[in-house]
């Protein structure tokens, strides 16, 4: 119901209008009156109004003056001005300070009906929008931490981006980080899970860890995180601080957040054993690094905790501590780019089944292992650092520990007999590498189907909320680049064009069978404005949703 106040210095019209709404039943309105406009002002002190139907000249306040109060007290209000013909030029002006429309007094009883119910339908889409608003505001909310993880996994990835382009991003993204100072890395994991924790239980308590590292963290620092891999967290880092002191990277501001970072891991750790009975272990960059460095960082810090002292439980360490380890032990052409990149990328090939990149990167790494001149340390410690690659390959896709098992014998890579000679590993961990692509390519055969319900399953679940290519790999649990290959080779369409089909199925069924608004639509479909609706429907089928509408259900003949 509607609160309607009738304003004017004659009884006799107050009275004459308050009859004429009582009698108007379908309108259902409040009807409130008052005889000056102090009398309204008094009103509208204690009571929420919708519609004002006021005098344009009375003594005392005059009708532009109570208008001007009303858009200060209740803006959404619609005041319709009574004007006599003198009055006319100045009702009309009023239209400029805001009044919904203006009657002349002489005017029939139906066209002050008309105007009345024209302002309840203006307050009616006002509402409507405000609240497709409100939603897209709730549903962006929502959004927002899918949205930002996927953004700084980006990065992380390697996606290079302007300094401008990451402060527009990370202002948009509500991200704590400042785009033009540089960041520390720290990698944290939960060293081993116990075998009756199912996924759900291993997400919730990294999820648990993440928390209680940010907690610790956001005492003296500015931080980011996010989980990768189910059992890792990446912390990007800077200094609470703004100003000059916090510019310089070698400046105290930085050395104090470094000092305070390195020195709560430990509790951090103590923590993690004693809230979630679970051991965890750090690796914390020694060094600033750039935003166009991120990726790489990343990489090589990630690498580190999965070899040499990163293979044991609790470990506390620095990316300065491989670097001083390659340095005592490795030669020129054996040092970084060996460890963290070709391993790194060795792994990316076993995740993305590239087999013809992987032979071409395991035939280098294993050189070594035909020459008589490199040292036996060095050769050890790349069959550590291999191990550890199927090792971790084999934890993230447990079905294929049994099949690999059916092919070759697994206990090699936990312990290295030292009578086997070096050219046979290379035959081993070949052939171990051959069982997990034909498992892959086994796997792509028995479960595209299965693959393929569940996404068009989570899309249709999720249209209005997060369908992004990220949210849609970690429900399936492939990594985002194969599973959009995957998902084009299977169904010979790409993923985003059955996104954008299913969509303008939704659109064309809701506008032919409901009676809902464009703008209800658009908000079903995920889509933050009506505009933007609109444009994708255009573009889809060459008119927009209400000629669609039209064209399908067209008005009968006479109206």
């Amino acid at each position: 119901m509607y609160r309607l106040l009738i304003v004017d210095d004659l009884p006799i019209i107050v009275e004459g209008l308050l009859e004429l709404f009582e009698l108007t039943e379908h309108l259902e309105l409040e009807v409130m009156t008052a005889y000056s406009g102090e009398e309204a002002l008094e009103v509208l002190s204690h009571h929420r109004v919708d519609i004002v139907l006021s005098d344009i000249k009375m003594p005392g306040i005059e009708g532009i003056e109570l208008l001007r109060e009303i858009g200060s007290r209740w803006p959404a209000c619609k005041v319709i001005f009574l004007t006599g013909y003198t009055d006319f030029e100045y009702a009309k002006s009023a239209i400029t300070y805001g009044s919904f429309d203006y009657i002349l007094k002489i005017e029939s009883d139906e066209k002050i009906i008309r105007s009345v119910e024209r302002a309840i339908a203006k307050i009616e889409e006002e509402q409507d929008q405000a609240q497709m608003i409100a939603r897209a505001q709730a549903k962006m909310r929502l959004a927002l931490p899918s949205m930002q993880k996927e953004y700084m996994w980006g990065l992380l990835q390697g996606k290079q981006v302007m300094e401008s382009q990451l402060d527009h991003a990370f202002r948009e993204l509500d991200l704590p980080l400042d785009a033009t100072m540089p960041v520390y890395l720290l990698i944290g994991r939960l060293d081993a899970w116990k075998e009756m924790f199912t996924t759900p239980d291993k997400a919730l308590l990294a999820y648990a860890m993440q928390n209680i590292c940010d907690e610790y963290l956001s005492a003296q620092v500015r931080s980011y995180s996010v989980v990768f891999e189910l059992s890792k967290i990446v912390w990007i880092i800077q200094p609470k601080a703004s100003g000059e002191s916090s510019v310089d990277p070698d400046g105290s501001e930085w050395i104090k957040a470094h000092l305070y970072t390195s020195g709560i891991l430990e509790t951090v750790q103590a923590t993690c054993k004693k809230l979630l009975g679970l051991s965890a272990s750090f690796i914390l960059g020694g060094e600033t690094t750039a935003w166009h460095r991120l990726s790489d960082r990343f990489h090589s810090m990630k690498y580190g905790l999965i070899s040499g002292h990163g293979l044991f439980h609790e470990v506390l360490m620095t990316d300065k501590d491989i670097q001083a380890k390659e340095s005592n032990d490795l030669s020129g052409s054996h040092r970084d780019s060996f460890y963290h990149t070709r391993v790194q990328l060795l792994m990316s090939c076993l995740e993305n089944d590239h087999p013809e990149q992987f032979d071409k990167l395991y035939t280098e790494l294993t050189a070594i292992w035909k020459d008589p001149g490199t040292p036996n340390e060095r050769k050890i410690e790349l069959y550590h650092s291999l191990s550890a690659v199927f090792l971790f390959y084999i934890h993230r896709n447990r079905e294929i520990c049994d099949y690999a098992n059916t092919q070759l014998d697994l206990d090699k890579l936990f312990r290295h007999d030292e009578s086997t000679p070096w050219p046979e590993l290379i035959q081993y961990y070949r052939q171990m590498a051959d069982c997990f692509f034909e498992w892959n390519t086994q796997r792509g055969t028995q479960l595209p189907a299965e693959v393929i319900n569940k996404v068009h399953g989570y899309i249709e679940e999720h249209i209005s909320t997060d369908i992004s290519l990220t949210a849609l790999a970690d429900y399936v649990g492939l990594n985002p680049s194969y599973l959009s290959r995957l998902y084009k080779q299977i169904t010979g369409i790409g993923l985003s064009k059955y996104v954008n089909d299913y969509r303008n199925l939704i659109a064309k069924e809701r506008l032919l069978n409901t009676s809902m608004k464009v703008g209800e639509i658009a908000a079903e479909l995920g889509y933050n404005s009506a505009l933007a609706f609109i444009r994708f429907f255009k573009k889809q089928n060459e008119m927009t949703p209400q000629d669609f509408r039209i064209l399908r259900h067209p008005p009968a003949q006479g109206q």
